[in-house]
């Protein structure tokens, strides 16, 4: 869970943007429907805002409202290079290659897993009592899958998805498949 930012990096956010913007504390007031001296103490982190305060600000600046109080002042885009980023075969021969070293701010990771037909099991991700989701999305081959009780047998494009609360299991079905699987947890920290 991530940490919320004090009163005065709060005022410094949205001050930075409104600058950035080239916004004047009354056009903000006009948008917002808050006075521009309540605006400018809480830029000055001399007060705190109330939810509703910040939800119409980020409106008026047009950022959710989280940009201003997370911990991370995360950008609207970033490059996430996948240098560095070394892949590993698991114990029953799956290829498990990181795509990126996950999403800035988020807890979703993204991965290409090789499945192997004569592998000696299947793919696994134990089920855990912690929230979390994975999106599988096949790329080539056929995949049977099981999630908890359920089976599935998917084919090049089709998509399974699937909370942590149950067993997930991934099988080359004839050849090799390849499939994306975009995470909500870091593979080493699941199995």
């Amino acid at each position: 869970m991530s940490a919320i930012v004090g009163n005065e990096e709060l005022g410094r956010r949205i001050r930075n943007l409104r600058a950035e913007r080239h916004l004047t504390l009354k056009q903000v007031e006009e948008s917002s429907g808050l006075s521009a001296t309540h605006i400018s103490e809480i830029e000055r982190g001399h007060t705190s805002p109330t939810i509703g305060a910040l939800t119409r600000i980020a409106r008026a600046l047009g950022r959710a409202a989280s940009y201003f109080v997370e911990e991370q002042d995360l950008p609207d885009v970033a490059h996430l290079p996948r240098a560095g980023l070394e892949g590993f075969t698991g114990p029953c021969g799956t290829r498990v290659e990181p795509l990126t070293p996950g999403v800035p701010g988020s807890r979703l990771f993204a991965y290409r897993l090789t499945l192997e037909p004569d592998a000696a099991g299947p793919f696994l991700l134990a089920a855990r009592e912690t929230p979390g989701e994975a999106l599988y999305f096949v790329r080539r081959g056929r995949v049977e899958a099981a999630f908890g009780c359920v089976r599935l047998t998917l084919e090049p494009g089709d998509a399974a998805q699937s909370r942590f609360s149950c067993d997930h299991a991934l099988r080359a079905a004839g050849d090799a498949a390849e499939v994306i699987a975009l995470l909500t947890h870091r593979v080493g920290e699941i199995d």
